[in-house]
């Protein structure tokens, strides 16, 4: 019994430990993303436009706001979503609302 107590808790915080996420700082999320291109996960591109403009893809237009470890965005459609962006082992990782993670890299 007390082994399997040690391995569960092994486990709980051994997956704990497999993700070290910190929230990328607002003045610093801002300066990797203002004007420039993100790549996201496998063939996918946001813009972030210098005048606070986003488009994913080329469509899905609207415009983003950032704070500490957070991108909101409000699109022309009136739907909104805000995502995570945080650092773990010295890459960058979106995580959607849903808990998805993918690989987040200011080009």
């Amino acid at each position: 019994m007390r082994k399997t107590i040690l391995s569960v808790a092994f486990g709980i915080f051994g997956l704990q430990a497999a993700f070290a996420d910190t929230p990328v700082p607002q003045a610093e999320l801002t300066k990797l993303i203002r004007g420039k291109s993100v790549a996201i996960g496998a063939g996918n591109t946001a813009v972030y436009g210098a005048d606070g403009r986003y488009t994913f893809n080329g469509g899905n237009p609207g415009k983003y706001r950032v704070s500490t470890g957070r991108i909101c965005v409000d699109f022309d459609n009136g739907q909104a979503r805000c995502d995570s962006i945080v650092r773990d082992a010295g890459s960058l990782y979106l995580i959607d609302g849903r808990g998805f993670r993918t690989q987040y890299r200011p080009q």
